[in-house]
């Protein structure tokens, strides 16, 4: 199977300003999080981040981004809040490399049987 390019994996990025320089930076930060996925999962069929702003008093903006993330088999959403739009893609940029670091199908330690499970298990025969 060929490795995807980063310019092949579709990546939108939904309701944040194209003039402004912070909305640049989480943009990108989202893009190379994605890209290192694509590295581990080559087949991502998309990835799209939906911002949402609500402006409060004295001029202060809270933002809150949803993540989806499709892939063949599976999908992943994560959800995100806070008051700085690049630290908030900072955290949901964490979560995609915890996606790259821990497989979901396996667990996080391998439970030994008990004494009396060996024991039943081989007279069982």
């Amino acid at each position: 199977m060929a490795e995807q390019e980063f310019g092949e994996i579709p990546i939108e990025v939904v309701g944040l300003p194209r003039d402004d320089v912070e909305s640049r930076k989480a943009e990108l930060k989202f893009q190379r999080a994605v890209q290192s996925l694509g590295r581990i999962h080559n087949d991502i069929l998309e990835a799209r981040a939906i911002v949402k702003t609500s402006t409060l008093e004295k001029d202060r903006k809270r933002y809150e981004v949803q993540v989806f993330i499709k892939l063949p088999k599976e999908q992943f959403d994560f959800r995100e809040e806070g008051w700085s739009v690049e630290q908030v893609f900072e955290k949901i940029g964490e979560k995609i490399k915890r996606l790259m670091t821990k497989p979901r199908d396996k667990p996080s330690h391998h439970r030994h049987p008990s004494r009396m499970e060996m024991e039943s298990a081989r007279f069982a025969e």
